[in-house]
């Protein structure tokens, strides 16, 4: 049997492959003239709490994977202790969260709007922690208000069931309570960005990869086009102005506007000029495995999907009290394909750990994706630039807590796509009235077996408190459908151009 020290092991070396990969993400967006120290921090601690929140699943799930041999239970007491340090740091993790992003992050934010070299640092502090103080408050009424919603008793009409309800669901204290209430909360904001980013960047992303940029000439000659044209036009103010006609303050503005327009397009121009040498000019042979791993990823894009369908149809059929209870299931009725594979791996630790490890990071880079293709937007409305060393710091926190609230759905989303996998791993338990053992479920007898923590939380919040799970299920839906609309969007989109608009470019000299 694989020892659950194992499975510690490798979750430390995660803890520090999580912290250089978000440092490097941060870096790599950060605007190169303007960054702040104090925001690269949170944004990086903020990322990597929630992404160990889904690397610690696969520990969970050897953890009482390896907690019974051929449908036996070890000891009471090791048991205890277990599940009791996993769902420690579960809500150690999830209290961190909420503090990073209902309060550091504000602060960070803050701080920085407040910038200017005559401010003194105390100033900018106390203004920080001034703004700051309506977002404690609203942290402070989500915990109070989830420690006053607690579970109501269901009868589900099992014995099984309802005592798993009344050991899993009811017997909880107010402060798991209110802190799994402020998280079901910040998890349906999760949700929101799935819909807005994350489902377009699992169809954008690969497709991009598919399509590439477009070539250089077709690039130059449509530069060169509108350069001409800019040129036209302030040489026609140029002249009127050297042969002593005084112009209008609006044809003044005019004529800035396009000497501002045409140095932007010069710089353009010499970024296109240089896009295909040097390093660049080698990289073009790797493009047939850009093509390659498009293909591949498109079609790991459409499992996820089609899993999602799977787990959201399954829920009608198998779940317990339907609506009433969150759509919470006893026992998946459907084959899931990454809830297969998972327990066809999970007896060969790590390597169900390096598969869904793969699947986090894949829907972690695509939600990156979608919000470099969108951009940090309310509504219509374009609030920062999203983009390689051109993200300003409030952009980054904002994207970060953006990022932070998907990975955060992504635990809900872990759970649907491995349903099986996640709630009970590879755990049996000896049906008396088969005289055979059967994979683990609610169901169960009181004692057969032990739910993983990441199960047991999410049961909670679902069965709990169900207007949770209603929104989740139908949320779901959305998601697929918005990733429709992206996948048809992400089609027939132009390529994007190897020399993009910098917002430097007009008055880059003058820095």
């Amino acid at each position: 049997m694989i020892s659950i020290d194992l499975g510690w092991v490798i979750f430390a070396g995660c803890i520090l492959f999580v912290i250089a990969l978000n440092y490097i993400v941060v870096k790599y967006y950060s605007d190169k003239h303007e960054s702040e120290a104090i925001t690269t921090i949170i944004a990086v601690i903020g990322l990597t709490l929630t992404l160990l929140c889904v690397m610690l699943i696969p520990v969970d799930i050897l953890n009482v994977s390896t907690m019974s041999k051929n449908g036996t239970l070890i000891d009471a007491g090791t048991i205890a202790s277990r599940t009791e340090g996993v769902k420690m740091l579960y809500y150690i993790l999830y209290g961190s969260i909420i503090g990073v992003s209902l309060i550091l992050v504000p602060f960070a934010y803050f701080f920085y709007e407040e910038y200017d070299e005559n401010i003194p640092v105390c100033s900018r502090v106390y203004a920080g922690c001034k703004y700051t103080v309506f977002f404690v408050l609203f942290a402070v009424v989500l915990l109070v208000v989830g420690a006053f919603v607690r579970p109501g008793s269901k009868s589900i009409g099992n014995e099984n069931i309802d005592q798993w309800i009344k050991d899993e669901v009811l017997n909880q204290n107010a402060v798991e309570s209110s802190l799994l209430f402020a998280i079901a909360c910040l998890t349906i904001l999760g949700f929101a960005v799935w819909i807005t980013y994350t489902a377009y960047g699992l169809s954008a992303f690969p497709i991009g990869l598919i399509k590439g940029n477009r070539r250089t000439d077709d690039d130059k000659a449509d530069l060169n086009k509108d350069l001409f044209k800019t040129r036209e036009k302030s040489s026609f103010y140029s002249s009127k102005y050297a042969s002593g006609k005084s112009l209008t303050e609006k044809e003044q503005s005019h004529l800035s506007l396009l000497k501002g327009k045409e140095r932007a397009l010069e710089k353009r121009s010499d970024r296109l000029d240089k896009a295909d040498r040097g390093i660049k000019k080698v990289l073009v042979i790797f493009r047939p495995f850009a093509f390659i791993f498009g293909f591949i990823f498109i079609l790991l894009s459409f499992l996820i999907v089609i899993s999602l369908v799977l787990a959201i149809i399954d829920k009608i059929s198998s779940s317990v009290c339907g609506s009433a209870c969150g759509f919470l299931s006893t026992y998946p009725k459907l084959k899931n394909p990454f809830d297969i594979v998972l327990l066809d791996l999970a007896p060969y630790f790590p390597l169900d750990y390096i598969l869904l490890g793969g699947l986090i990071l894949y829907i972690y880079v695509c939600a990156l994706s979608g919000i470099t293709r969108i951009g940090i937007r309310f509504l219509w409305i374009n609030m920062f630039e999203f983009s390689y060393r051109k993200t300003f710091p409030q952009g980054l926190l904002i994207a970060s807590v953006l990022l932070m609230l998907s990975n955060l759905c992504l635990n809900m989303q872990i759970v649907q796509l491995a349903p099986r996998y996640v709630m009970y791993g590879t755990q049996q338990f000896f049906n008396a009235t088969s005289a055979a053992l059967e994979p683990c479920n609610i169901s169960a007898p009181q004692g057969a077996c032990v739910m993983s923590q990441i199960g047991s939380l999410t049961s909670r919040i679902q069965l709990g408190t169900s207007f949770f799970g209603i929104i989740f299920y139908y949320a779901t839906w959305v998601i697929i459908g918005f990733f429709l609309v992206g996948l048809v969007v992400s089609i027939f989109k132009k390529a994007p151009s190897k020399a993009q608009y910098n917002r430097y470019d007009e008055y880059e000299d003058e820095i």
